[in-house]
């Protein structure tokens, strides 16, 4: 006995084309902001920061940590829906496919890494955008408990920074052990904004599944149906992880201000808001070059069936009156009435979802973190 749910459906091939365009944007911001933003603000620690309570540098890292800490509970659901998707009955040529786009991806992605890590202190960094060594002042003022030694010194604790004792993954603490650990913690979110966002859009890319030819035309409108359901979880959790790549953005950002002398508090906070806004524009991009060719896809199919079932009941003898001229609102119907129109709720919902990393910056100029 035939079980359709149990039936293998496909990906077209040429739909994993689609990851490309993320790949592509992800390339060029890292070409543009070098080439043509500014890289280096061309200011140094000495003229904007002040001395300072070393504490402060706390608020920073703590406020980090945790932006990291969310993004990366966020990233690793996106991959276990990911591989929920990759479960489904899908043939086996769609499943490597499906897994050679996610390793290819993170190709560039870990190419800048490893780049990092051979040049650790001399390449460009992002955090440089904020001043030439103005992170490095500010890190310096905190300490890193992993990189120290508890003595005693006539019954008092003196903690002691051992430069050459290891960090984390072979990386040595140096004289300044918060930069190098904020150093470590920016290439690990690096790779997790790449796997989660390639994780994402494939599944997304995995809702554009046939069942196989010949399968009846009701069966196919519900699994289209379940797809489309589908896909809008991936692109509302897209919005939501990639709005929490933009807290970590403030957070780091925002990590000198305790620090800034009041003089120049205004224009350097201008200074941050702007790279903020270009980090939204760079999220909001990915997010529209992931998803949006899928869903335009999904919507063309919608359309092809509501046509098609249009086209089976005009072929019936008895389909002869004039109600049965083909409209769009009799398209709209048939649609509705499979769980294939976008309501003016979900659209609303997507459109914020797609635009939530720009949201999040603009509203990061008003409110900083």
């Amino acid at each position: 006995m035939r079980n359709f749910l149990t039936e293998k459906r496909r990906v077209h091939p040429a739909c994993f084309l689609i990851l490309a365009a993320p790949v592509l944007i992800f390339v060029l911001s890292d070409w543009l902001v070098p080439n043509l933003g500014v890289p280096m603000l061309d200011v140094s620690a000495d003229e904007l920061l002040i001395d300072g309570k070393g504490y402060l540098e706390a608020a920073g890292r703590n406020r980090y940590l945790g932006a990291l800490l969310f993004f990366t509970v966020l990233v690793i659901i996106a991959v276990a829906m990911f591989l929920g998707e990759l479960m489904r009955p899908l043939t086996v040529w769609t499943r490597v496919l499906a897994f050679a786009a996610l390793v290819a991806v993170q190709l560039p992605v870990l190419s800048a890494v490893v780049g990092h890590q051979e040049e650790a202190i001399w390449s460009w960094r992002a955090y440089h955008q904020v001043g030439t060594d103005v992170m490095d002042e500010v890190l310096s003022r905190g300490t890193v408990r992993r990189c120290q030694e508890l003595t005693w010194n006539d019954g008092v604790a003196d903690y002691r920074t051992l430069p050459e004792k290891t960090l984390l993954l072979g990386r040595k603490c140096t004289d300044n052990p918060a930069m190098a650990l904020f150093r470590l913690l920016l290439d690990f979110a690096s790779l997790l904004s790449g796997i989660g966002v390639a994780a994402l859009v494939l599944g997304m890319i995995l809702s554009l599944s046939c069942p196989p030819s010949g399968t009846p035309l009701e069966e196919r409108a519900f699994d289209h149906g379940r797809n489309q359901r589908a896909a809008r979880r991936f692109l509302y959790l897209a919005g939501l992880m990639l709005s929490s790549g933009m807290f970590m953005a403030m957070a780091w950002m925002h990590w000198p201000l305790p620090f800034v002398d009041s003089k120049a508090h205004p224009g350097y906070a201008d200074t941050i808001k702007a790279t903020l806004f270009y980090s939204g524009v760079f999220y909001t991009l990915l997010i529209v070059t992931g998803f949006g060719p899928v869903m335009y896809l999904a919507a063309r199919r919608s359309d092809k069936l509501a046509m098609e079932s249009m086209m089976v009941e005009e072929s019936r003898p008895e389909a002869a009156s004039d109600s049965d001229v083909p409209t769009v609102t009799r398209l709209d119907k048939w649609k509705a009435r499979h769980g294939l129109q976008i309501s003016m709720t979900e659209a609303i919902q997507a459109l914020v979802a797609t635009s939530s990393p720009l949201l999040t910056a603009f509203a990061g100029s008003f409110a900083p973190v």
